[in-house]
């Protein structure tokens, strides 16, 4: 039971922290230590846990448990699903074109790769998988489209006004103080309309966002 409950610690301090350590999900994996290897050898945190952990008395009952923590698991999946698009695009692994093609669009659905790394994937699955230049370029300017329509549909959705808290307070005291400055006729400590009007704007961002 100590230990049981030693184990589980461990395992809450790797699920928190599970996205800053490097599990080789092809070597070794059924070792419980690889689950907090970090990814520079000075980590404290790791060294940390690491001596707490009576790695020598660890039952494979535990480290079965281990592994199957919700979390973990799921961490190992995405681990092995991004080293199998490299390796089929190393000419290394054995996803076929079309499997190859759902974990890209697997990853950019789950928001793991942005955009532009998408775009880059498929375009570099294109050029793998097109009969020839023509057919390749072709296909490209078909994804491009896509895309490109995709990112001008997300442009005119975005308006700031209701999706940057802050934004319209900011206007009103920017349209306010634009109106004030343009009245007056003399300005403190020597400045000139210009420089007080950019230290006003200062003062309001300022107050609004804070910064």
């Amino acid at each position: 039971m100590k230990r049981l409950i030693l184990l589980a610690g461990a395992v809450s301090l790797a699920v928190v922290g599970i996205d800053h350590y490097d599990i080789d999900v092809k070597r070794n994996v059924a070792k419980v230590r690889q689950l907090i290897q970090p990814l520079t050898e000075n980590n404290q945190l790791a060294q940390d846990i690491s001596e707490k952990i009576p790695w020598s008395e660890l039952e494979s009952t535990e480290m079965a448990e281990l592994l199957d923590h919700p979390r973990v698991k799921a961490y190992l999946d995405r681990e092995q699903l991004k080293q199998e698009i490299k390796e089929y695009f190393a000419d290394l692994g054995n996803l076929s074109s079309s499997e190859a093609w759902d974990a890209i669009e697997k990853v950019e659905r789950e928001k793991r790769v942005t955009g532009y790394e998408a775009l880059s994937m498929k375009l570099a699955w294109l050029e793998k998988n097109s009969l020839n230049e023509a057919d390749f370029k072709q296909r490209a300017e078909e994804l491009f489209n896509i895309y490109r329509d995709k990112a001008q549909s997300v442009i005119s959705r975005y308006d700031p006004h209701t999706q940057v808290p802050g934004f319209s307070t900011y206007k009103d005291l920017e349209r306010s103080i634009v109106e004030e400055v343009q009245q007056m006729t003399s300005f403190p400590n020597g400045m000139n309309k210009q420089e007080y009007l950019r230290q006003r704007l200062q003062e309001a961002r300022e107050t609004v966002y804070g910064t």
